[in-house]
């Protein structure tokens, strides 16, 4: 009896046929298996509703007539990482400066960097928000 090496051995000089990913394709039609991936699934139409100002709590019940099994309060915490997380992304496009914010104190931005200049305008807000008592300082007409 004589064993053939391409029988057990995947490495043999026999090509293999090329594999028809016939699994992989039938992917993006199936269920997510986790609760964040069913959010994930139904991602445009949440956009959608919240987009024709509906109430979260109202499309987490639609959602859950069409068999979305999750609690209103995880389903919440979902949406609410789903939204930051597609945020990111569109807030720092290369090439394009970070938005400024206006403030009533906007003073010119300094030539050079200042990794200190937080710290100093704090302590300059503390400084001047604070009563300072100087016991040196007696008024002779108080007297």
């Amino acid at each position: 009896m004589q064993a053939t090496s391409e029988e057990g051995n995947p490495q043999s000089g026999r090509k293999r046929a090329k594999s028809n990913p016939v699994h992989l394709r039938s992917l993006p039609l199936a269920q997510p298996a986790t609760d964040t991936g069913q959010v994930i699934a139904v991602w445009r139409e949440i956009e959608a509703g919240l987009a024709r100002g509906m109430k979260l709590r109202e499309i987490w019940e639609a959602a859950k007539l069409d068999g979305l099994e999750i609690p209103y309060p995880q389903f919440r915490v979902y949406v609410s990482r789903l939204r930051r997380r597609r945020q990111k992304p569109s807030q720092s496009l290369p090439g394009q400066p970070p938005p400024q914010t206006s403030t009533e104190n906007t003073s010119p931005a300094p030539t050079s960097s200042d990794p200190f200049r937080n710290l100093r305008e704090q302590r300059e807000k503390a400084r001047l928000s604070r009563f300072e008592y100087d016991p040196s300082a007696i008024r002779e007409d108080l007297i």
